[in-house]
């Protein structure tokens, strides 16, 4: 209770010297003047708007608009922060907003953002205003040798695998964007690789309080380090040899952002593709992990973890799940066998990546060699999405863009480079009635390790419409849909109680698979896969479809890590 308490303390003393009207040159302002205060934290639910951002252009261009705007105050939590084009446009505009007088704070995870000493000397000492820590830094250093690397996994595993997996920017105190995204070109369609599929929330009300709290919690935590603090970083700063980015032509943005840069600066589109989309949702409750995430006997289940296995109780007809990453721990089997049990017709559908689509071969490995059990034990209906979908042209509209910049400079002889799709989003509806969007994925790491934030809201239109983008998704031409094979002489009852023993075990060998990654046959009209027309109305496409050949480097590891990789499943 004590740290909450100070985190609200902290945000009293704060909102004191914040008495500029926020946003009040944006068309937010008017809908951030009209919120009603919370009488309580528990009516902080109650007068929240709320709107999905679905577009990674547009989950930029709202950034860009909002961090232009501020007038008080910015602070920014992100698991991952790359040097890119998308990385390094943040920094400058951000950086840009402190020369104004706006106050920034930021914390970024450590271990998956940039390290290298030079910029983050420079950004340690670019403005007062700017202030910047790391969650969990090695060794109080910004990058360190692998044998101290090596060190630390062996004498303080828990330091360096517990780790902030929460993704939260607020906006003068009054505007909260919160979601799957990080930042890197991945997220914001600006990669020539491969672009995410994702998504965030858009919240105006009482409920960015508590998302306010839960950042103060994160900057007053111990292992929460200073950019100056860290030995390598005050090394390089007291040499003052490193470069310092003060024009905007210092930042490499190549040919990205022009366009861009004009439409955050269009008042009247950014009310109509913004502003007008939100809606007064009934309640909006902003959830969220503590700093130092399943540590001491008392917290051997995290708080997101709580919240959401409550939600997933109150169950009835249906739960539909987004999530890049499909591995159900012991723990989770066993409560969607519980869940069954109390309502036989409780159906999951779940949309996540296929082979082809996913950034983790780890994970997906962890996922194949589970498969069987889902769909057979668990009575799953896992959809698992394509890299190149119907449905990326409208999400991903700017795939031509970045199909001709992979092509630029190339080989004449090789091969075009196509930028792939791959599922980022992290979401849950249950029946009409219940929706959450946030940083939580369905694995272990999401359950017991890292810190997760999100957003539950109670609203049926609201919960509609997330339904029904998962469920778009889920199509046949946007995704493979995973069912039992058609095995002969009911060898699939002996298949299946082999492969189930043998998965249980560390050493996973049994190559045969009672399930299958399944098309729709052209003409066919769509069923699920429990009907008895299955099989006619779908193909059978492998258990690998969209590789780029037979056993293609990807698939050999994969069927390496699903044969010995089920002793580091829970925490890689």
């Amino acid at each position: 209770m004590f740290p909450r308490f100070l985190a609200s303390l902290v945000l009293f003393i704060l909102s004191l010297g914040l008495e500029a009207a926020p946003l009040e040159s944006s068309p937010f302002g008017p809908v951030v003047a009209s919120v009603s205060p919370a009488a309580s934290v528990e009516s902080r639910s109650a007068g929240n708007q709320v709107s999905i951002l679905s577009n990674g252009y547009d989950a930029l261009l709202l950034r860009i608009h909002l961090i232009r705007q501020a007038r008080t105050s910015i602070t920014v939590q992100t698991f991952i922060w790359t040097n890119d084009e998308c990385g390094r446009l943040m920094i400058f505009e951000l950086l840009e907003a402190a020369r104004r007088g706006v106050k920034v704070r930021i914390i970024a995870d450590h271990l998956f953002s940039d390290q290298n000493a030079d910029t983050v000397a420079f950004l340690a000492t670019a403005h007062p205003n700017l202030e910047i820590k790391h969650y969990r830094p090695a060794r109080s250093r910004i990058k360190q040798s692998f044998l101290r690397t090596l060190q630390q996994g062996l004498f303080s595993f828990h330091a360096l695998n517990q780790r902030m997996h929460s993704k939260v920017m607020v906006i003068d105190g009054a505007v909260l964007i919160t979601g799957g995204r990080n930042i890197e070109n991945t997220y914001y369609d600006h990669s020539t690789t491969l672009n995410f599929r994702d998504r965030d929330l858009l919240v105006i009300g009482p409920a960015v309080l508590t998302a306010r709290e839960q950042f103060e919690l994160f900057w007053n935590y111990p292992q929460c380090i200073a950019s100056k603090d860290l030995i390598d970083v005050r090394a390089v700063i007291k040499k003052g040899a490193f470069k310092r980015y003060e024009q905007r032509s210092d930042y490499d943005f190549g040919p990205h952002f022009v366009e861009l840069t004009r439409e955050a600066e269009d008042a009247a589109l950014i009310r109509r593709r913004f502003v007008d989309a939100l809606r007064p949702v009934a309640k909006a409750t902003f959830i969220y992990d503590a700093p130092g995430k399943a540590r001491g006997a008392g917290n051997k289940t995290a708080q997101i973890t709580r919240d959401l296995v409550a939600t997933l109780e109150k169950a009835r007809d249906s739960v539909v799940i987004q999530t890049p990453y499909l591995v159900l721990s012991p723990t989770a089997r066993q409560l969607v066998r519980e869940l069954q049990d109390r309502n036989p017709k409780l159906q999951f559908r779940i949309s996540t990546n296929s082979f082809a689509s996913t950034d983790n071969a780890f994970a997906y490995s962890a996922n194949y060699r589970l498969r069987n059990l889902y769909v057979q034990a668990l009575r799953l209906e896992v959809h698992e999405l394509k890299p190149a979908p119907q449905c990326m042209e409208m999400l991903f509209p700017r795939h031509a863009a970045m199909r001709e910049l992979a092509n630029q400079g190339r080989a004449a002889s090789a091969k075009p480079r196509v930028p792939i799709f791959s599922l980022h989003a992290k979401s849950l509806v249950i029946d009409d009635s219940i929706a959450f969007v946030g940083s939580y994925n369905l694995d272990p790491r999401s359950e017991a390790l890292n810190t997760e934030v999100g957003v539950l809201v109670e609203d049926r239109d609201f919960v509609v419409q997330l339904r029904r983008e998962i469920e778009t998704d889920m199509l046949p031409e946007n995704s493979w849909v995973i069912a039992r094979n058609r095995l002969p002489l009911k060898l699939n009852l002996v298949n299946g109680l082999v492969d189930g023993i043998i998965s249980l075990t560390p050493l996973d060998v049994w190559p045969i698979q009672n399930t299958s990654s399944f098309e729709l046959r052209p003409g066919a009209i769509p069923v699920s896969p429990s009907h008895p027309d299955f099989h006619d109305a779908y193909e059978d496409v492998g258990s690998f479809p969209g590789t780029d050949g037979l056993l293609s480097k990807k698939e050999i590891l994969t069927r390496l890590y699903k044969a010995v990789g089920a002793p580091l499943t829970p925490i890689l």
